[in-house]
Protein backbone atom coordinates (compact mmCIF):
# COMPACT_ATOMS: atom_id res chain seq x y z
CA UNK A 1 0.00 0.00 0.00
CA UNK A 2 2.78 2.48 0.91
CA UNK A 3 4.66 1.72 -2.31
CA UNK A 4 1.47 2.41 -4.26
CA UNK A 5 1.10 5.81 -2.57
CA UNK A 6 4.75 6.67 -3.25
CA UNK A 7 4.37 5.61 -6.87
CA UNK A 8 1.24 7.78 -7.23
CA UNK A 9 2.92 10.75 -5.58
CA UNK A 10 5.94 10.36 -7.84
CA UNK A 11 3.72 10.26 -10.93
CA UNK A 12 1.81 13.29 -9.71
CA UNK A 13 5.02 15.25 -9.18
CA UNK A 14 6.18 14.57 -12.73
CA UNK A 15 2.76 15.56 -14.07
CA UNK A 16 2.79 18.79 -12.06
CA UNK A 17 6.30 19.54 -13.28
CA UNK A 18 5.17 19.10 -16.89
CA UNK A 19 2.19 21.41 -16.32
CA UNK A 20 4.35 24.09 -14.67
CA UNK A 21 6.96 23.75 -17.41
CA UNK A 22 4.25 24.05 -20.08
CA UNK A 23 2.80 27.18 -18.47
CA UNK A 24 6.24 28.75 -18.11
CA UNK A 25 6.90 28.05 -21.79
CA UNK A 26 3.73 29.90 -22.79
CA UNK A 27 4.57 32.77 -20.47
CA UNK A 28 8.07 33.08 -21.89
CA UNK A 29 6.82 32.83 -25.48
CA UNK A 30 4.34 35.68 -24.95
CA UNK A 31 6.60 37.98 -22.93
CA UNK A 32 7.68 41.40 -24.11
CA UNK A 33 11.16 42.33 -22.93
CA UNK A 34 10.77 46.03 -23.62
CA UNK A 35 8.14 48.49 -24.78
CA UNK A 36 9.66 48.41 -28.28
CA UNK A 37 8.96 44.66 -28.64
CA UNK A 38 5.95 43.88 -30.84
CA UNK A 39 4.66 40.53 -29.61
CA UNK A 40 1.20 39.04 -30.07
CA UNK A 41 -0.46 35.71 -29.40
CA UNK A 42 -2.55 34.60 -32.37
CA UNK A 43 -4.87 31.58 -32.16
CA UNK A 44 -5.73 30.04 -35.51
CA UNK A 45 -8.46 27.44 -36.09
CA UNK A 46 -7.39 24.06 -34.74
CA UNK A 47 -8.31 21.06 -32.68
CA UNK A 48 -8.24 20.03 -29.03
CA UNK A 49 -4.60 21.05 -28.52
CA UNK A 50 -5.28 24.52 -29.90
CA UNK A 51 -8.38 24.87 -27.74
CA UNK A 52 -6.35 23.82 -24.69
CA UNK A 53 -3.72 26.46 -25.43
CA UNK A 54 -6.37 29.15 -26.08
CA UNK A 55 -7.95 28.54 -22.67
CA UNK A 56 -4.50 28.38 -21.03
CA UNK A 57 -3.50 31.73 -22.56
CA UNK A 58 -6.80 33.30 -21.42
CA UNK A 59 -6.14 32.07 -17.88
CA UNK A 60 -2.53 33.30 -17.90
CA UNK A 61 -3.60 36.74 -19.11
CA UNK A 62 -6.38 36.87 -16.52
CA UNK A 63 -3.93 35.86 -13.77
CA UNK A 64 -1.51 38.50 -15.07
CA UNK A 65 1.20 35.94 -15.78
CA UNK A 66 1.22 37.31 -19.34
CA UNK A 67 1.10 41.03 -19.97
CA UNK A 68 1.30 42.17 -16.37
CA UNK A 69 4.07 44.67 -17.08
CA UNK A 70 3.78 45.12 -20.83
CA UNK A 71 0.42 44.12 -22.38
CA UNK A 72 0.47 41.45 -25.06
CA UNK A 73 -2.46 41.32 -27.48
CA UNK A 74 -4.23 37.99 -27.89
CA UNK A 75 -6.08 37.52 -31.17
CA UNK A 76 -8.56 34.74 -31.85
CA UNK A 77 -8.82 34.30 -35.61
CA UNK A 78 -12.45 33.38 -36.24
CA UNK A 79 -12.04 32.58 -39.94
CA UNK A 80 -15.32 31.45 -41.52
CA UNK A 81 -16.93 31.58 -38.06
CA UNK A 82 -14.77 28.64 -36.91
CA UNK A 83 -14.91 29.68 -33.24
CA UNK A 84 -18.48 31.02 -33.25
CA UNK A 85 -19.91 28.13 -31.22
CA UNK A 86 -17.15 28.58 -28.62
CA UNK A 87 -17.96 32.29 -28.46
CA UNK A 88 -21.67 31.46 -28.09
CA UNK A 89 -20.81 29.09 -25.24
CA UNK A 90 -18.79 31.80 -23.49
CA UNK A 91 -21.73 34.21 -23.93
CA UNK A 92 -23.99 31.56 -22.36
CA UNK A 93 -21.56 31.29 -19.43
CA UNK A 94 -22.01 35.02 -18.86
CA UNK A 95 -25.77 34.52 -18.86
CA UNK A 96 -25.47 31.67 -16.35
CA UNK A 97 -23.23 33.80 -14.14
CA UNK A 98 -20.16 31.57 -14.38
CA UNK A 99 -18.29 34.39 -16.15
CA UNK A 100 -18.61 38.09 -15.45
CA UNK A 101 -20.02 40.20 -18.28
CA UNK A 102 -17.16 41.17 -20.58
CA UNK A 103 -14.64 39.06 -18.65
CA UNK A 104 -13.41 37.08 -21.65
CA UNK A 105 -13.92 39.88 -24.17
CA UNK A 106 -11.47 42.03 -22.22
CA UNK A 107 -8.74 39.39 -22.58
CA UNK A 108 -8.65 39.01 -26.36
CA UNK A 109 -9.67 40.43 -29.70
CA UNK A 110 -11.76 38.22 -31.97
CA UNK A 111 -10.95 38.87 -35.64
CA UNK A 112 -12.71 37.57 -38.74
CA UNK A 113 -9.91 38.26 -41.20
CA UNK A 114 -6.27 39.29 -41.51
CA UNK A 115 -7.03 42.93 -42.27
CA UNK A 116 -9.00 43.27 -39.05
CA UNK A 117 -6.16 41.64 -37.09
CA UNK A 118 -3.50 43.87 -38.64
CA UNK A 119 -5.58 47.00 -38.03
CA UNK A 120 -6.04 45.99 -34.38
CA UNK A 121 -2.32 45.35 -33.92
CA UNK A 122 -1.46 48.65 -35.58
CA UNK A 123 -3.82 50.44 -33.19
CA UNK A 124 -2.60 48.43 -30.18
CA UNK A 125 1.03 49.34 -30.86
CA UNK A 126 0.26 52.83 -32.21
CA UNK A 127 1.73 52.00 -35.59
CA UNK A 128 0.74 53.85 -38.75
CA UNK A 129 -1.54 51.96 -41.10
CA UNK A 130 -0.10 51.32 -44.53
CA UNK A 131 -1.33 52.88 -47.74
CA UNK A 132 -5.16 52.95 -47.80
CA UNK A 133 -5.32 50.91 -44.60
CA UNK A 134 -3.66 47.89 -46.20
CA UNK A 135 -0.54 46.23 -44.88
CA UNK A 136 2.06 44.77 -47.13
CA UNK A 137 4.82 42.48 -46.03
CA UNK A 138 8.05 42.25 -47.94
CA UNK A 139 9.54 38.77 -47.83
CA UNK A 140 13.17 38.39 -48.80
CA UNK A 141 14.11 35.42 -50.94
CA UNK A 142 17.25 34.57 -52.92
CA UNK A 143 15.36 35.72 -56.03
CA UNK A 144 14.40 39.13 -54.60
CA UNK A 145 11.54 40.68 -52.66
CA UNK A 146 8.10 39.16 -52.66
CA UNK A 147 4.99 41.03 -51.50
CA UNK A 148 2.25 39.24 -49.61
Amino acid sequence: MDSLKLSSISSLRSLLYLQVFFCEGLVDAAARGSSSDRTAVVALPGGIGTLDEVIEILALIQLERIGSELPVPFLLMNYDSFYSKLLDFLDDCEGWGTLSNGEVASLWKVCSNNSEALAYLAEFYSLPLGDKGKHETQLQSPRGSVSS
